[in-house]
This record gives C-alpha cells, structure tokens and sequence, in this order.
C-alpha cells in the first residue's frame, strides 16, 4: 500500500496562495461574509419572531435575539413581520450575491493558475539543455502540460472549497456552541472518528492516484507513438495488436477509477451510519442526560444536520484533493528536474560571429545511460563558409558530432571554438542563434506555406525574402504551383506535400534565419533520386556563401564537399577514433 505524504500537497497549496495572495485574500473574505450571513440566516428569523409574539419553544436564544432587536433598533426600524421577512429576504439575497461573487472569482484564479502553471513549465521545458529533453519521453511532458495542468487546477479549486468549507463549518459549530457546547463537542468527537474511520480509505485513495497518473501517462505514450505511425500500424495489418495495447490500459485505468467510486461510497455509505448513530445519541442525551428543552434539542438538530453535510463535503474535497497528490509531486519533480538543466539565458549575451574557423579540441562525449563514450579525442577544424561532410557508418557519432557543434549538447571533455570564443555554458546558447539545423524528420505544423516558414523570425519576413530562399532551396517553382502559393494549408505535418516538397520547405526556412553554420542531419535520405538531386542543386548554390556542415551516406550528395570527415566505429582495443579530413 501506497504511504501517504502530503508534503507536495503542502508546497502546491503555498504556491497556489503566493500565486496571488491578494486575490486569495479577497476570495477568503467573501467566503467568511458568505458563511456569516448563511449562519445568520438560519437563525435570524426564529428569535425575531419571538421578540414580536410569536410562540417558538425555545429557550437558549435569548442572547441572539437581544442582539437582532438591538440592530433593529440602531437601524430605526420597527420590529414587525413585514420589516423581519423583508430583512430575510435581504440576507438571502446578499448570500446568493456573495455566491455569485465568489463563483467569478474562484473560477478566474483557477483559470489564471493553470495559464500560470502550463507557461511556467513549458518556458522551463524550452530553457532545459537538450540532453536532459532527450532522456524523457515526449508523451510525458505532452501529459504534464495537458491533463496534469488542468488537474492541478482542479486541486485548487479544492483547495478553495475546502478553505470555504472549513470556514462555513467553524461558524455553524460556534452557533451550536452557544446553544450546547456539550453536544457540540459531542459532534467534534463523531466528526474525530469518522476522519480516523477514513484514513485506511485516503490512503488508498492515495495509491490509486498514482497508478491511475501512470496509467494516463502510459496512454499518452501510446496515442502520441501511434497516431503519428498510424500508416506503419495498417500497412503490417497491425491494428488488433495495438487496439489491444490500449485496450488492456484503459482496462487498467477503468480499474482505478472504479476503485476511487468504491472509496467514495464507503466513505458515503461510514457518514451515513455516523450521521444517523450521532442524531440518535444527541437526541436521546440532550433529553434523558442534559435534560435540553425540546424545542432547543430540534434546533440543534437542524443546526447539526447543516454542519455533518458542510463535513461530509469537506472529507469528500479532501479525499479527491488526496487522489490529486501524485500529480502535484510530478510536476512540481518535472519544475525542479527542468530548472536544474536551465541553460544559461543568453538574451544579452551577443552571438559570436563566425569570421575564420570553428575549433574542436581534444572532444569526447558519453551519454548518461550509456557505459562507453560515443567518441574520445576528437580534434578538427571548419573553416568559415566550407562544405564539410560528415561521413561514417550508423552508431559512429555523426549526429552527436553535430549537436555537438550546433550547441545542443555539452561535451564530457574537450573544448568547441567560434574564432577564438570558447563556446561553454555562457555562449551555447547565444551560438545556436547563428545556426540553422535540417534533418530527416521535418518540423511542419497544419497551417499555410508562409507561416510555417516565417515563424523563425517571429513573422516578420517579407514575401521578397519568402521568394527568395524558397528559390534558393530550389521549391519556389512547386509553392508557385499551389493553390494559393505561400497562403496554401500543407496538413498536419504537411502531409499534403511530397517528402521531397517538405525537405525544401524546412531548408528554404532555414535560410530564413540567414545562418552563418547550416547543419543538414541525413536531410535527403529518404528521398528519390529526382528530389535529391533538386537539394543537391540547392546545396550547389549555397557553396561557398555560408560554411555547411552535411551528414550522409549518398556519396552522390556529398561529391562537391570541400572536405570530408570520416567517423569510425569504436574498437574494442582502441580509445575511438578516426577522424580523416
């Protein structure tokens, strides 16, 4: 069994207040004026009615009612049935007006939160070094930024009723203390039980929230790895096997939350027997042991059986509010993991220039998870405005060499150059804007030819400039042949172009950012021979205006390199390495 800490429920709710403590402070206002007319309203009307002649039995209100004649007194209004219903009628109406108050605020905080929440994640996910990224499943982030947020959200909406509850239910048991403080520590002492009754049930709860977190992450995975592979999954006849991957998930997931309405009968069917066993004991003593008049046990009755809903509903929050525990501690877990590999801010960091050679000395690198280095003492050089290709079978480094140099991870040891500027923890991420990188997996989204090239200068590139590195990709000559050129919709992914199509799109924006390193990761691979040859030709052009740097295995694509770079695989008796230029 799951052991229940509420300690990330305890950092949520901090965070939660400090959020905005003025509007928390305003809310918790409005739910105490809401919760002290509510409480006044029960009771206002009886001992109003008993000043003015109205025979009502009961004995124990003396006090309230000299308090209600005295504010009608310092209103100047006469006691009389009419003046004491209109009176009610204004308390009920302030009431549902704090209500409708308190609605529109609790329901604005929440929604602000969970903006709050998603931008501060996702800005912390953007910032984390690239090497942390690739270590996580991309379905879990997706899951934490979508369903995880919006259930945190949900939890302080929880938190909000509980604190309203918790007030509400303080007020009503004042007014029974006044009426019988013996019963009312009674009704503490059955409240007491009932929360020890529960605890094996929260906890519970507890391991059921975290396996059904699990279970939704594990469906994420699953819905993101499948719906992108969906042609591969029918063109091996494989949608049985994978409709019963999900299918025995949701089966899982169907468990849990069967568990959790269990959970919450049990805890319905326990305040049920508690509820009718207090009634009855407070009845009998309050009559045979106190010795209460009747008309005062009655009233106290009506007053208990508003308070036991006020906690009924208050364990019920609690208890979702507990189920809600796992997925606060992973995101507060993913917000730490994310600031620890922050990269350092590089927005007043100038770039470094590429104005003689790009330097890699001595450059090894090992993966976390891995128990050899991909490579050990590399040294070379890229000379500005060279065509360099990069070359050596699958498993030699190519593309960790790559990312290496565009900045996206660090090296275990060595040192990268721009001139004379070391490219550490300072300058990486101020190089990478001087960089454009192409790979084999296209970067496209469901929107028009011109916004899928110009949002890497924040929209701000003319059509002239559009034109022009769409000619210099060589793809002017197919987006003229669209429907509406560069105003066409090219599908989710651009599936409804051709793939050589989507290579040149993602060149032709990469020349957007006029980069001084340009970095094509096996970007013709999985082309045919007529659209490579139309990269190849664009690649001709770009000779010799800008230093390239080609990963690929078509010799046919890299026979006009400047140099070439040639990558082994790791030898056993050897501390890796081949590099020939």
């Amino acid at each position: 069994m799951s052991t229940l800490s509420l300690t990330p429920l305890w950092y949520g709710f901090k965070q939660f207040f400090m959020f905005s403590p003025r509007k928390q402070s305003v809310i918790l206002v409005l739910m105490l004026l809401q919760g002290l007319t509510a409480s006044i309203g029960l009771l206002f009307i009886i001992p109003l009615l008993q000043i003015i002649g109205f025979e009502v039995g009961i004995t124990n209100i003396n006090g309230i009612a000299a308090s209600a004649g005295t504010l009608f007194e310092y209103l100047n209004l006469e006691l009389n049935l009419p003046n004491i219903l209109l009176c009610y009628v204004l308390i009920v109406t302030t009431i549902a007006s704090l209500r409708y108050q308190l609605t529109i605020q609790t329901s604005s905080i929440q929604q602000a939160y969970i903006n709050f929440l998603r931008n501060r994640l996702y800005r912390c996910l953007l910032q984390s070094n690239w090497q942390f990224i690739i270590q996580n499943r991309m379905s879990d982030f997706a899951h934490s930024l979508s369903g995880q947020i919006q259930s945190i959200g949900h939890a302080s909406n929880l938190i909000l009723n509980i604190l309203s509850q918790l007030i509400l239910a303080t007020l009503t048991l004042s007014l029974a203390f006044l009426l019988s403080w013996q019963l009312s520590l009674m009704a503490i002492g059955f409240a007491l039980l009932l929360s020890i009754l529960l605890f094996p049930v929260n906890r519970i709860i507890y391991g059921s929230g975290q396996k059904q977190l699990l279970n939704f992450k594990m469906i994420f995975q699953i819905l993101t790895e499948q719906l992108i592979s969906l042609k591969i999954i029918k063109s091996f006849a494989g949608e049985n096997y994978h409709a019963n991957k999900m299918q025995q998930i949701s089966t899982e997931l169907e468990s849990q939350q069967l568990k959790l309405v269990r959970m919450n009968a049990i805890t319905l069917w326990l305040y049920m027997v508690i509820t009718v066993i207090s009634f009855s004991l407070f009845f009998y003593i309050s009559q045979t042991v106190l010795l209460t008049p009747l008309a005062t046990s009655l009233l106290l009755l009506v007053i208990f059986s508003r308070l036991l809903p006020q906690f009924s509903m208050l364990q019920k929050n609690y208890q979702q509010l507990v189920h809600k525990v796992p997925a606060f501690n992973d995101i507060h877990q993913m917000m730490e993991k994310c600031i620890n590999h922050a990269e350092v801010d590089a927005s007043e960091i100038p770039s470094p220039k590429l104005n003689n050679k790009i330097q890699l000395k001595n450059i090894s690198f090992q993966y976390a998870d891995k128990k050899s280095p991909v490579f050990s003492n590399i040294n070379l050089t890229i000379h500005k405005n060279q065509t360099v290709a990069l070359v050596g079978p699958s498993g030699s480094g190519k593309s960790t060499l790559a990312d290496l140099i565009a900045g996206l991870l660090t090296p275990t040891h060595g040192q990268i150059f721009c001139d004379d500027i070391l490219l550490d923890e300072t300058f990486r991420l101020a190089w990478r804007k001087q960089i454009a990188y192409v790979t084999q997996e296209t970067y496209l989204f469901h929107d028009t030819v011109r916004k899928n090239l110009s949002w890497v200068t924040n929209s701000r590139a003319t059509d002239q400039q559009l034109w022009e590195v769409l000619s210099q990709a060589s793809a002017d000559t197919f987006v003229r042949e669209l429907p509406q050129g560069l105003d066409t919709i090219i599908g989710d992914h651009g599936m409804r172009l051709s793939g050589g199509e989507r290579q040149r799109l993602a060149l032709a924006r990469s020349l957007l950012t006029n980069p001084q390193l340009l970095i094509l990761d096996e970007a013709t691979s999985a082309l045919d021979r007529d659209n490579e040859q139309k990269i190849q030709q664009a690649l001709k052009q770009l000779r010799g205006n800008l230093t390239l740097l080609i990963i690929a295995h078509s010799e046919t694509t890299i026979q006009h390199v400047d140099k070439r770079i040639e990558l082994t695989t790791r030898l056993p008796e050897d501390d890796f390495k081949k590099v020939i230029e």
